[in-house]
């Protein structure tokens, strides 16, 4: 077999993961110690992956890709600037294009150099200035993949899957994650400034400019207060932003603090909350729906589906809710608003959510770089999935920017008001 088939082989290789752990394991068990000391080469690569690897293996019955066979020879006996043909790079690449062309925007292939950028980001530090958005690498652009509720990158109006394409007056098509982390990051109170590509619902593109202040990151999963009606009812108030490791037991605490208080209702803002974490969404919703009941189901390629049902915690079982919802509410914030949509009879107030019902893992590699991919479906109570059709209020109401800030009135959550007086017997 010629050297170039091995190498989309390998390619392939390096992406199948699981499925390849066998031969992985082999392979590693063997040239490990040479690639620590530097002296396995291409050629040896290549002639190890010959003897591990079967071309039926991978799916392709039988058949290799000649384009790239013929591509690759060209470029070796041709190409004039022959120390430009950096082979190892050039895989990578060629890898990172491979699950590109997936089309999913939650499934992309890290370097070492991105993957550590991207786990850094994703743990959210306070002990540094950012903008609050985690971001990866998709071919000529720059992808924000998470942004944190109450942040400046949120409060300047960046979304879920925008495109950094420039920052400064500089094109991010070169860089990797770290070089852009680098860029973005800055002293706190200086200034960014990032141009977006933006693909809206309808497929159209659109080309947005932000200047953005940096600031330490200091915001708290859970907020709640005690909001008072002019006839004396009390009803409780709770803002979650992130749905991560501490938001149960801050939930507890605000709950607890409410109950002495008599309350005759709840609204729950899920307003710009657009990630979490599967087990604690449920906890959350266990609060209010009761137990046995169905939060979430889901379905995947290679485990056993599940079907994840309510904990029934006692004190808010089926108490009159509204939840606010936004086109930024996604994933985990998402499920909480449809299970009790569904379960109880909650009423979703604000705009269309982003619809992110897809479950995505991360496999690591030797090396440091990862492939973050699509490995489930989640599904409501009632069966459906809203990646493609979203989740609608049931009463839509704009966000009126003008009057929060003339006025520091926010329209969406006095008509969440107004649609749980209505429910409050």
């Amino acid at each position: 077999m010629k050297k170039s088939k091995l190498i989309i082989l390998f390619i392939l290789w390096v992406v199948c993961g699981g499925f390849m752990w066998q031969i992985g394991h082999e392979w590693n068990a063997l040239h490990q110690p040479l690639i620590q000391q530097g002296k396995l080469n291409l050629d040896g690569l290549i002639s190890s992956i010959k003897n591990v690897v079967n071309v039926k293996d991978l799916g392709l019955g039988g058949k290799t890709y000649e384009r790239f066979d013929t591509v690759y020879n060209i470029l070796q006996s041709e190409y004039y600037d022959v120390e430009k043909l950096n082979t190892w790079k050039m895989l990578d690449n060629a890898l990172k294009a491979y699950v590109d062309a997936i089309d999913d925007p939650y499934t992309v292939y890290m370097d070492s150099t991105e993957n550590s950028g991207f786990q850094e980001e994703l743990k959210g530090s306070s002990d540094f200035e950012w903008i609050g958005a985690v971001i990866s690498k998709k071919d000529y652009y720059i992808q924000i993949d998470e942004i944190i509720k109450g942040s400046p990158a949120f409060n300047a109006g960046l979304r879920i899957l925008d495109r950094i394409v420039m920052i400064g007056s500089w094109s991010t098509k070169s860089l990797d994650v770290n070089q852009a982390v680098t860029e973005i990051r800055g002293p706190k109170w200086t200034k960014v400034k990032i141009t977006i590509e933006r693909i809206h619902k309808d497929g159209t593109k659109e080309v947005i400019e932000k200047e953005i202040t940096r600031d330490k990151l200091t915001v708290p999963s859970v907020n709640g207060k005690i909001i008072t009606w002019a006839n004396g009812q009390k009803i409780g108030y709770i803002n979650i932003s992130i749905i991560g490791e501490e938001t149960e037991n801050l939930l507890k605490k605000t709950l607890s603090e409410f109950k002495a208080q008599n309350i005759q209702g709840i609204i729950l803002d899920l307003r710009g909350n657009g990630w979490g974490l599967l087990p604690v969404s449920v906890q959350v919703a266990s609060h209010f729906i009761p137990k046995g009941k169905l939060v979430v189901s889901t379905k995947y390629t290679t485990f056993e589906d599940e079907k994840m049902l309510s904990e029934g915690y006692a004190d808010y079982q089926n108490m009159p809710m509204v939840v606010l919802v936004d086109g930024l509410t996604a994933s985990a914030g998402e499920i909480i608003a449809l299970a009790l949509q569904e379960q109880i009879g909650a009423q979703l107030v604000g705009t269309q959510t982003f619809g992110k019902w897809s479950i995505q893992t991360m496999d690591e590699f030797d090396d440091g770089a990862s492939l973050k991919y699509t490995v489930g479906k989640r599904y409501t109570p009632n069966g459906e999935n809203i990646d493609i059709t979203w989740a609608t209020p049931d009463v839509i109401v704009e966000f009126d920017e003008d009057k929060y800030l003339n006025n520091a009135l926010d329209n969406q959550l006095e008509k969440a008001k107004q649609v749980l007086g209505t429910m409050i017997k």
